[in-house]
């Protein structure tokens, strides 16, 4: 081979690794705008799922989720609920697992 084919050689080879690194680019820039449109529309389907969700604690820390509480509470505790000789009954009070809240709601329902 003469010094003019092997220049010729390695040129054509240094083509071939230019032409190899623009198509990389090209295939990584790709993937990058396909990525962010998949990060765009999760990052909106998350903000959408975070509204839903504080919609739900709103239900059940407003006055209606409280009712429930109560509600639900006067069912699992039912002499809570009925009335002994024209007074409240206290029994519910003793056990431990009400907090303060149940406990405020539970004299409420218990008149």
């Amino acid at each position: 081979m003469t010094q003019t084919e092997i220049e010729q050689a390695v040129e054509s080879i240094w083509t071939l690794f230019r032409e190899t690194d623009r198509r990389l680019d090209q295939r990584i820039a790709e993937t990058d705008r396909r990525l962010d449109r998949r990060f765009e529309a999760m990052e909106r389907e998350i903000a959408a799922l975070s509204a839903q969700t504080r919609a739900a604690e709103n239900l059940f820390t407003s006055q209606w989720g409280q009712l429930l509480e109560a509600l639900e509470d006067s069912r699992r505790w039912p002499s809570c609920s009925r009335r002994r000789g024209g007074s409240r009954s206290t029994a519910a009070y003793g056990h431990s697992r009400h907090t303060g809240v149940e406990r405020r709601w539970r004299s409420i329902c218990c008149w």
